[in-house]
């Protein structure tokens, strides 16, 4: 049996993951521990690639209109 801190603690954990959980990372990890941290990493592996993508479209002209 969990704790009370143990439920407040993962809720709160999912609720900085937005209160979501992808279905397929919901039936690749056997604990909820363990499928929040590995929703968490692919938030992370996204938001990497959408800030290279960002860099990659206004990095030029943010550098050519600082000067």
């Amino acid at each position: 049996m969990t704790s009370v801190s143990d439920d407040a603690r993962l809720a709160r954990a999912l609720e900085l993951l937005g209160n979501q959980l992808d279905p397929e990372l919901e039936e690749s990890f056997p604990t909820l521990e363990e499928r929040i941290l590995a929703q968490a990493l692919e938030n992370v592996e996204l938001a990497e690639r959408r800030l290279r993508e960002i860099q990659e479209l206004v990095g030029d002209v943010a550098l050519a209109t600082s000067r």
